[in-house]
This record gives structure tokens, C-alpha cells and sequence, in this order.
């Protein structure tokens, strides 16, 4: 344990570190308010990300029915196989109160009919809307996963950034405090007692009498 000494200085030390804790922990609060607005702000988005997904899944999978009923599943592999490509994904650095969060982007992954790789012999409306239908689950998809590494980044900020408030609201400010009363009190009681050994001094003078020297 930290030996505290008991002078002025330590005093003074104490009780400026004591104001830059408050400081620190006000700046702290305004912080996690502000990350935590943002993180509320991000699931309402997840969320309604997450039911569109929903919605374009369940049409991509009646398209894709209808596609293997009305083509054959053959011509649905084939022409799947033909449309294959890779996804550029980038990530844009954006920051939230100093914290640094990479937003996903990515261009919209609609094709024209004949831009997905496979000829006219080989495609039909029932394919080209299914082929459609997944283009839209992948972006959707996407969509949702940029929210969740967003909501990831804040909550693992969220939850640093209150254990750093409570170790100053817990720990910190109180000891400080407690160590501001110890000195102050000791060093009271030293002035004290030292005011008691100037009078027992005086006293013991010679030619001192009621508080006067001769």
C-alpha cells in the first residue's frame, strides 16, 4: 500500500488529482452517454435491417421455387454457376466520440439481366427473378452485417469505457478522498500539537509568568 505522506504538498497533490478525477469521470459519462445513444440508434437500424432480410429472403425463396418448377433444377444450377462473382467490400473509418468504427460499404450488387454471366438460351423470366431475389439477400445481408460490426465496436467501447467510470466513481475518487481527510486531519493534529509544546515551551522559561515574558 501506498505510503501518503502528510505534508502540504501532499495535500495540494491529492486534491488536484482528486479534480482531474472528477473531470475525468464527467468527461467519461458524457462519453458513454453519447456511445450508448449511438448504439441504440444502431440496433433500431439492425433491427429493421434484420426484418427486411427477412422479407427479401422468404421472396428470394418462392422465386427460387418457381424458378426450379418452371426451368428445372439444372437450368437454375447452371445458370447460378454462370453468375458467380467476387464482392468488393471497402471499409470508410468513421469516429463516435474518439472511438474509431469502420462502416462497410459496398456498391448495390443488382445486374441487368444480361450482366450476371449467362446467355439469353440460358436464362428465363423465372430464373432472372430469382437471380434477382438472392442479389437482394446478399445485399440486404450485407447491410446487416455492417450493423452488427458497428453495434460489436460500441459495445465493446461501451463496456471499457464503464469500467473506467466505475473504477473512478468506485475506487479512485473515494481514496483520494480519503486520503485528502487523513492529511488534512493529521496535519491538525500536528499543528496542534505543536501549538501545546510552544505553550509548555513558553511556560518553562524562565521569567514567564501568565502568558508574559519579562
Amino acid at each position: 500500500m501506498e505510503q501518503v505522506p502528510v505534508n502540504r504538498t501532499a495535500l495540494l497533490s491529492r486534491r488536484t488529482r482528486l479534480d482531474l478525477a472528477h473531470r475525468g469521470l464527467d468527461l467519461l459519462e458524457r462519453k458513454r452517454d453519447r456511445l450508448m445513444e449511438e448504439f441504440r440508434r444502431a440496433a433500431q437500424q439492425a433491427l429493421a435491417e434484420a426484418g427486411q432480410l427477412d422479407r427479401t429472403a422468404a421472396a428470394g425463396r418462392r422465386a427460387l421455387a418457381d424458378a426450379e418448377i418452371a426451368d428445372g433444377p439444372e437450368a437454375v444450377g447452371s445458370a447460378a454457376l454462370a453468375a458467380r462473382r467476387d464482392l468488393a467490400l471497402s471499409a470508410r473509418p468513421s469516429s463516435v466520440m474518439g472511438v474509431r468504427i469502420a462502416d462497410i460499404e459496398f456498391e448495390a450488387l443488382g445486374r441487368p439481366r444480361f450482366g450476371r454471366g449467362y446467355t439469353a438460351g440460358g436464362s428465363s423470366p423465372h430464373i432472372d427473378a430469382a437471380a434477382a431475389g438472392f442479389e437482394a439477400i446478399i445485399e440486404q445481408t450485407l447491410r446487416l452485417a455492417a450493423q452488427e460490426v458497428r453495434l460489436r465496436r460500441l459495445s465493446e467501447e461501451i463496456g471499457r469505457t464503464t469500467r473506467r467510470v466505475n473504477a473512478l466513481d468506485t475506487v479512485i475518487i473515494p481514496r483520494l478522498r480519503q486520503e485528502i481527510a487523513r492529511i488534512a486531519s493529521q496535519m491538525e493534529e500536528r499543528e496542534r500539537q505543536d501549538r501545546f509544546r510552544l505553550k509548555r515551551f513558553k511556560k518553562r522559561r524562565p521569567g514567564f509568568r501568565s502568558g508574559v515574558a519579562r
